[in-house]
This record gives structure tokens, C-alpha cells and sequence, in this order.
């Protein structure tokens, strides 16, 4: 799935509250405090309305825009054509997150719903020609794009769902969290951050007033470390994608990494993309993969039953939910769901902040 700056790649450039007073926020605005989310494929699918249609799209935000895939949506009396289009490339679109997705999109205006609450005219992408992407498309929840709007472009606006909601009123203040379980539940909570949900301590991180929920950093020695069984590998971009169902970093990196805890490889390439996987002996202890935020030196590790994608059918050969790509310069990384498995993570669209915790 897209996964903001470093995953999702468009021609046009495009990456494009604790207890009753959540509560009490959410009922005068209208929306309900927590969203139920459905884990499926490694992707986490929220309820949408579209006209008329009913849409399960998947939560995602790596991206800003609604996405229906090919063929299902239909034009209603409530749809009203536009000449915008375009074209989007995705990575990430399958569960092991190896497989791409290239997507052809038309623009339509429709009545969009979600959470109880709608929103009239909104743009929403028909693809008319693409690959297959997980649930029924994509329901964006990134920042919006930094390009400016011009209509005679015909490229389509980056404004999101959420910013929408906001500025509409309809939400204030204007963040969302999602909590994402380690047994397959989840929910998407609208104002600020449960703290009844939580536990430990909160990290409150800079991020990117625009286009993927990237950690912004002064300088390099602020920027967000890699750390692999303990030792720091790197400074790096990171981009907070829960779109994305594992981690996702350069080729050339990960290569390097795999090969320094003794991890088989992977390898394959389509159409000019090279992707990597790393495999072992599941005998053998796996590798962890976690970052740390400084000045803090604490490790935020993925959950050990989150460190594996997958085995072979009889047991012996494991493969790490890590991908290497070669459509991901240094030092970019996304990280993914497997990550935010047991994690609340808050996004704060007033302060251009991310904020992080272990579930309660």
C-alpha cells in the first residue's frame, strides 16, 4: 500500500481525548469517539459510504486521497464528473508488501461518508485501469499535499478527508489516533489521545505539516535511529505509515542488514523494481528491528509475534517483515503496521505532531 515519501510514488509528485471529554468533543461534532477497524490480509479496512455504495477501503495514511478500485464504483445521482485525473504508483499493495500497483484515476464529486458523517462533493479517485489493491481501495488519512491547487492543471486537489472534517467544523481539535491490536482489533479514535488506552510513557515527535507523517528533524544527529538486535544502523527518514504492512527501507540497506545477522535472501525484480526479503531458520532467535527517537536512547521494538510475515508449511524456514526495495532512496524508511501492532499512535493535524504508546 502507499506509504507516504518514501513508498508512494506519483507522476505528479503527490504524497499527497482522554475519557468523557473525548467523548463529549466527539458527540457535539458528530462524530463517535472510537471507529471499529477490521484486520484482513494485513491491512486494516474501515466502513465507507460513497453515493449511495457501501465501500470497505483500507485506513491508510500514507495517502490523502479516497481511492475505489476498478470496477466497483458506480456514478449515482449524487456523482458529479470532473476533468481531473491521474496517474499513482504504490508499493506495498500486498501482504508481504512485495507487490506494486500501478493506478489510472478519474475523478469524481460525491457525497462521502464515514464515522456517521458526511461529506458532500468531496473528490474521490475511480480507477479505471489497475492493479489490485487490498479491501475495495484506499481511504487516505495522510497530511495534505504541499502542491498548490490549480484547476487547469487537471491534476486532483490534496486535501484529505480528515483536513476536510476540520475544516468543516466537524472536528476540533483536529487529530485522530489509531489503535491497533496485537490479536486483530483496532480502531480509529477522532480528537485527542484516550489516555485510558494506554500505558508507559507518551513520545511526542515533530512531523511534516504536508504529505506523509514524517518525522522532522533539524539535523541529521535529531533524525530518528535504526537499531537491528540492539546496535544503532543509521540515522533515517522515517515516515509513520500504518498503510504499509511491514517495515520498508533502500535496497541496498537492507541487503546490508540481512546479510549482517545472517539472514538468507530473497530476491526478485518486475518491470524494473527490485525487492528483497530476508528468510531464516526458525529455530533460530529472529533479529528485532526497532527505532529510537533522540535525545532519547529508549529502543521501540516491533512485537516479537509481529517480527515474522510468514512460514514455509512445514515449519523450518521463517521470513522477516522487513522489505527492500529498490524504488526507496537512502535514508528513507517506512514504517509500517507490523510496527504499530500493540501501539496507539496519535496524529495531530493543529500541531503537526506525531505522539506514540504501548496499548494498555
Amino acid at each position: 500500500m502507499p506509504t507516504g515519501a518514501p513508498m508512494k510514488q506519483n507522476v505528479h509528485s503527490k504524497m499527497r481525548a482522554a475519557g468523557s471529554l473525548l467523548f463529549a468533543a466527539a458527540l457535539v461534532n458528530g462524530l463517535p469517539s472510537t471507529v471499529p477497524l477490521h484486520l484482513r490480509e494485513g491491512f486494516w479496512l474501515g466502513d465507507f459510504a460513497i453515493g449511495p455504495q457501501k465501500f470497505s477501503l483500507t485506513i491508510d495514511t500514507g495517502s490523502f486521497a479516497i481511492l475505489v478500485k476498478q470496477g466497483l464504483y458506480k456514478p449515482s445521482q449524487t456523482s458529479q464528473q470532473t476533468n481531473l485525473s491521474e496517474f499513482i504508483q504504490f508499493n506495498g499493495a500486498s501482504k508481504d508488501g512485495v507487490a506494486p500497483a500501478s493506478e489510472v484515476v478519474q475523478f469524481v464529486r460525491d457525497d462521502v461518508k464515514f464515522a456517521g458523517m458526511t461529506v458532500h462533493n468531496f473528490l474521490v479517485g475511480n480507477i479505471t485501469l489497475g492493479d489490485d489493491l487490498p479491501g475495495d481501495g484506499v481511504g487516505g488519512f495522510s497530511p495534505p499535499s504541499s502542491e498548490d491547487d490549480d484547476p487547469s492543471s487537471g491534476e486532483s486537489p490534496g486535501q484529505g478527508l480528515v483536513e476536510t472534517f476540520c475544516q468543516e467544523g466537524q472536528l476540533s481539535p483536529c487529530e485522530f489516533g489509531l489503535a491497533l491490536g496485537k490479536e486483530g482489533q483496532g480502531s480509529l479514535i477522532f480528537g485527542e489521545m484516550d489516555k485510558s488506552k494506554i500505558s508507559g510513557d507518551v513520545t511526542v515527535l515533530p512531523a511534516m505539516k504536508t504529505d506523509a507523517w514524517t518525522v522532522a528533524n533539524a539535523t541529521e544527529a535529531d533524525s530518528p535511529l535504526l537499531i537491528v538486535d540492539g546496535k544503532p544502523f543509521s540515522h533515517i527518514l522515517a515516515t509513520f505509515d500504518n498503510g504499509t504492512p511491514n517495515l520498508i527501507g533502500p535496497l541496498d540497506q537492507v541487503l546490508e542488514i540481512f546479510k549482517s545477522v545472517g539472514y538468507n535472501v530473497t530476491q526478485q525484480t518486475n518491470d524494473g523494481i527490485t525487492v528483497a526479503l530476508g528468510t531464516y531458520d526458525c529455530a533460530r532467535t529472529p533479529a528485532r528491528f526497532g527505532f529510537s527517537f533522540p535525545p532519547s536512547n529508549k529502543v521501540h521494538y516491533i512485537d516479537l509475534a509481529a517480527n515474522e510475515l510468514n512460514r514455509t508449511a512445514d515449519g523450518r524456514t521463517c521470513t522477516a517483515n522487513v522489505l527492500g526495495t529498490s524504488t526507496v532512496p537512502a535514508p528513507q524508511w517506512s514504517i509500517g503496521q507490523t510496527w504499530f501492532q500493540g501501539r496507539y499512535v496519535q496524529h495531530n493535524l493543529d500541531n503537526n505532531t506525531l505522539s506514540f504508546a504501548n496499548l494498555a
